[in-house]
This record gives structure tokens, sequence and C-alpha cells, in this order.
């Protein structure tokens, strides 16, 4: 099932690319929001899987794989209004904790493709259907090659945000005044290719929410259960 998704998602981002090219060959599609590499990197072995001990919100990043986190080399494009792109495009997707949890750490697959080596990383409550009130925010730098593997943007230390169990909420990526020319891909997990997952996006004037779909964007939220 996974290889026959990812499959057809490459022969509809091959079909549909436009011309903008940054590292290891990146390209976008026509409409703008899927980027792709067409050869990754040869590497795709984490050095070593994270120690994480804590208690698991929601996960998509395949951290039990032998093998990548994530799939390589597509994924939806984060961008700044001075990008290659030439286009603001954050995005977002939505998910739901099952019990009472404090956040302690946010886990995305994000790669960076050209302009400033950075991202913000935001979870932000719902509103509608798309991102809302924002809970924090977080600019991480020093993002892995998009088509490498298995480089994560993490936030850690976080202690101050407490989710409610069925909730609905969101997790962003987005671009500001310091790295504007920034663009960026969240690849797709590799992990679960039957659960659509709501995703919405941002172009610089207002939320857009695309529905549900598989693959899903790949990322974690760890912290802790607090229904004791």
């Amino acid at each position: 099932m996974i290889r026959k998704a990812l499959v057809i998602i490459a022969a509809l981002a091959v079909a549909g690319t436009a011309q903008a090219a940054g590292v290891n060959g990146a390209s976008v599609s026509k409409d703008k929001r899927t980027t792709t590499v067409q050869h990754g990197s040869a590497t795709y072995t984490p050095t070593a899987l994270p120690p994480h001990k804590m208690d698991t919100i929601f996960d998509n990043i395949g951290f039990k794989y032998p093998k990548g986190y994530y799939f390589c080399c597509f994924g939806d494009t984060v961008s700044g209004p001075s990008s290659q792109i030439g286009s603001t495009i954050w995005v977002g997707t939505q998910f739901t904790p099952a019990v009472n949890a404090k956040v302690q750490e946010i886990d995305v697959a994000v790669g960076y493709v050209s302009g400033t080596n950075e991202v913000i990383v935001n979870l932000a409550e719902d509103n509608g259907g798309v991102p809302g009130n924002v809970l924090g925010t977080w600019a991480v730098s020093g993002l892995g090659t998009f088509g490498d593997c298995c480089q994560l943007a993490t936030v850690t230390g976080i202690n101050h945000i407490r989710l409610t169990a069925g909730t609905p909420y969101w997790i962003y990526l987005s671009t500001d005044d310091t790295n504007a020319d920034t663009w960026a891909a969240w690849p797709f997990n590799s992990t679960d290719e039957t659960d659509p997952m709501v995703v919405a996006g941002y172009d610089g004037t207002s939320w857009t929410n695309f529905g549900a779909g598989t693959p899903a964007l790949s990322f974690a939220v760890l912290g802790n259960d607090t229904r004791n």
C-alpha cells in the first residue's frame, strides 16, 4: 500500500513540476504545494534512534523502522514571500490527542531546499477546521537537506502547554521576516497509508482547509499523560 501510494505521488509530481531548482535538484509542482526530488541521498539510516522516554501524544514518524524515519523525496512546500517559490506557502496538519497531556517535545520531518535554513514550528488550537490561536511558536534552524534522511526539526524544553483529550490541534510550519526567503519541504510519513489526516494551507492572506488525505505529513508530539 505504501509503495503504491508513493509511486502515484511521484508520477503526479513529475508530471506537474515547475522550473525551480533547490538543493538535490528539488522542484515544485505547478500549484506550488508539493516539493519533490528525483533522487535523494543514498543513505537513509539514522545514526541512532532518539532516546524518547516521554509518552506519545501523536506520532507517525518511523522511529521503530530499521531505516528511514519518513519518506525522503516528496512533501508539502513551506516557503516565504521572497523565496525561490515567490509565494507565501505555510502548511499545517491536524491531530487529536487521545488523553489529556502536557507537551514536552515536537519533532517535525522537514528538509531544507534553498534560502535561509530555518522554519517556524507552531502548535495551535483549531478554529473551524484551520489553525487558530497559537499556543507556542519556535524557530528551528540547521535543517537537514530535503531528499536526505533522517534529521528532524526538534523543539524541546516545552513545559507550559496542556492539551485536552478529544480536542483537535494543529502543527504547522511557517516563515517570518527573518526567513522570508526560505524554501523547505515537509515530507510525508512512511508508517500509515490508511488513516487520512486533515491538512490546511496559508497563502499569506488566509488559511484554507484542503480536507483529509494520505499519506500524512510526518511529525510527533511527545509529553506526559496527565490523566493521573
